[in-house]
């Protein structure tokens, strides 16, 4: 039986997924600070917006939306089509209510329930959370990888299709494992930045794992123009 896919609208890279990624699944986009994460997770969502009309929604919890938009805006994401199925919320409303809002459960039970209501709501099927690194800041995980897996489990009931955005690096294992996360994810994607020469640094797109999927494990850079993101077979430089 064929898999849904959902398009990443990253030129060469849906090849490499086989269309795409598969509809429902977790997955994982990791990566060090400049190496757009959020910028690809947002393009992601803007063109399924865009293109498909799918219902799409954006959850920020470091970043204001208002900064946000205006530095996608800026990267040429300005299409008021694209906006009327793509949802920006900023979560910094629960943040700074913390103290008043815990009196009626615990923050990560308000993120899901706030999180829940709105996606049943209007039907979104595409989201992004931004980032794994700080909801588990605000929910102070006790139990790392069992609070991880009910986060996991939280966004399969959903029926979402999700990227979740993460600071860490996941190829390199610490002691010989991966986070947690890389397990619990259904794919994992890894972003970097590699020096090619003393002058330049290229960055670089992998998928590391994409479960039910035939893909490609190799090295691609990526580069982003004209507001479109693309990847080409990377070459050893330098």
């Amino acid at each position: 039986m064929a898999v849904s896919r959902i398009k990443t609208y990253v030129r060469g890279f849906d090849d490499a997924l086989a269309g795409g990624l598969p509809e429902g699944y977790i997955t994982l986009i990791a990566g060090a600070p400049g190496t757009m994460k959020s910028s690809l997770c947002f393009s992601v969502l803007y063109n399924n917006a865009l293109v498909e009309g799918r219902k799409s929604a954006y959850f920020t919890l470091e970043e204001g939306k208002d900064i946000l938009l205006e530095h996608m805006q800026g990267l040429g994401f300005t299409e008021e089509k694209a906006f009327k199925n793509l949802s920006v919320l900023d979560m910094g409303t629960i943040r700074k209510n913390l103290n008043f809002l815990q009196a009626r459960g615990t923050w990560i039970e308000l993120f899901k329930m706030y999180a829940s209501n709105f996606m049943r709501s209007e039907k979104i099927s595409l989201l992004v959370l931004d980032s794994l690194d700080v909801l588990e800041t605000m929910a102070k995980f006790q139990d790392r990888r069992t609070e991880l897996y009910y986060l996991f489990e939280w966004l399969r009931d959903l029926g979402t299709t999700s990227l979740l955005i993460s600071e860490g690096p996941v190829e390199a294992p610490t002691n010989g494992r991966y986070p947690d996360e890389a397990y619990l994810a259904d794919g994992v994607v890894q972003l970097g930045l590699h020096p090619t020469s003393d002058l330049y640094v290229q960055r670089r797109m992998r998928c590391v794992k994409m479960r039910s999927t035939r893909h490609e494990t190799g090295y691609y850079a990526l580069a982003f123009d004209e507001g479109k993101f693309e990847v080409t077979r990377a070459v050893s430089g330098g």
